[in-house]
């Protein structure tokens, strides 16, 4: 048995940040405690005086497409741990990896490619190594609307006709792990919509709303059939009008609704953030990178999914597009932590919208996204300007930067 003790610390819990430790043990979280209340007597083998520092759960990115110069799409695995190893010293400890719509031999190629990665972590378990974990595959799209495809290729859409062999290049079949599987980004009104949000409930997956032009009638049927979660809210969806209140309006009012917003300042005006931020509260608003390859990289022109994509200033735009349609994002999500963080909200509760929030999104939050005792001791310190000075991973040190 090993055990483990992080002290002086300061513990980022759900409703608030508080003096105190951990003990893990096993590579989980055996008790989460106040100074006043340190264990003793435990036996414990190595102990870490953690200065005051800020001791939180490890970042849940619940929908990137790549980072580090690597794109989830194509990568091969030294590939995938590059772009991991990226993302855990920007302190995510979990990841959803996130498909675009392609072609048939695209899917089987990524698939492929990111199962047998997923699988080696589970073989090597607490020895898998320093880098943030692959939690699942997020497809976002393709049953998604032609009208609000933002930077998706057309080409690839489909609809859904109801025919369960449709859906097992996705959840099932020859080269699919429907328990890798975590989300579905889809658009409730297309054809078949409503049938493939009750069969990605029933295969195993979350049905996100997304790249929609989806109404309050359609929304409330789709809600009803387990889609209770809105992709890169308000971002591809219609506008908010008066007389139109769309996805975004029923969105906002709706309790039992969550979103998952990308807080990069391009994306969404600091405004409209604050704005869903008090529709919403942190309990109902995660935090995504929605990040591409070129994240990591600098300013620059890039390939992304056969597009020329620009990024200047850290705003991405499809190079040819004269209206400059935004194309994923170059940013962390501990740079998006920080953003929210700027913008005046507490940081415990922008600490939320990067973990527990996006881990319920998805239905991993039974071992990830909050310091609780029985979870997976991924947890991240942080210094007083949000770097990261240690990470680890099922309790075992990943990153020391002390």
């Amino acid at each position: 048995m090993s055990q483990l003790l992080l002290h002086n610390a300061r513990i980022a819990l759900e409703g608030s940040i508080v003096p105190g430790g951990l003990l893990i043990r096993d590579g989980r979280i055996a008790e989460v405690f106040t100074d006043e209340h340190i264990p003793l007597g435990l036996g414990v083998r190595e102990s870490f005086d953690m200065e005051e520092s800020l001791v939180a759960p490890g970042l849940i990115d619940i929908h990137i497409h790549g980072s580090a110069g690597v794109d989830v799409q194509d990568a091969d695995r030294a590939r995938l741990v590059r772009m991991s190893e990226y993302l855990l010293a920007e302190g995510v400890t979990g990841y959803l990896a996130t498909l675009v719509p392609t072609d048939t031999d695209g899917y089987l190629r990524a698939t492929r490619e990111i199962y047998s990665f997923m699988e080696d972590q589970d073989r090597a378990g607490r020895k898998a190594g320093g880098h943030a974990r692959i939690a699942g595959i997020h497809f976002e799209g393709p049953f998604v609307s032609e009208q609000r495809c933002g930077a998706l290729r057309r080409d690839y859409f489909r609809t859904y006709d109801g025919d369960p062999r449709a859906l097992e290049l996705f959840f099932g079949g020859e080269s699919s792990r429907p328990a890798f599987v975590r989300a579905m980004t889809l658009a409730p009104e297309t054809r078949g919509g409503l049938d493939l949000v009750r069969a990605t409930e029933r295969l195993g997956g979350r049905a996100f709303i997304g790249h929609s032009q989806a109404g309050p009638e359609i929304l409330d049927l789709a809600a009803e059939a387990g889609a209770r979660h809105i992709t890169h809210f308000p971002n591809a969806l219609d506008a908010l009008h008066h007389r139109k209140p769309g996805a975004v309006g029923w969105g906002l009012t709706r309790d039992d609704i969550t979103v998952d917003v990308i807080a990069d300042l391009h994306h969404v005006h600091p405004l409209v953030l604050q704005l869903i931020y008090r529709c919403k509260s942190a309990g109902r608003m995660a935090l995504i990178s929605d990040a591409i390859q070129p994240a990591g990289l600098g300013d620059g022109e890039f390939t992304v999914w056969g597009e020329k994509i620009t990024v200047r200033g850290g705003r991405t735009a499809l190079a040819d597009d004269p209206e400059e349609t935004i194309a994923g994002s170059v940013i962390t999500l501990r740079q998006a932590l920080k953003n929210m963080s700027n913008l005046g909200l507490p940081l415990h509760e922008a600490l939320h919208m990067c973990s527990l929030v996006p881990a319920r999104a998805c239905g991993i939050d039974g071992d990830y996204g909050s310091l609780e005792t029985g979870k997976r001791a991924d947890v991240v310190v942080f210094d007083d300007e949000l770097n990261v000075r240690l990470a680890f991973l099922e309790g075992a040190v990943a990153i020391d930067r002390r």
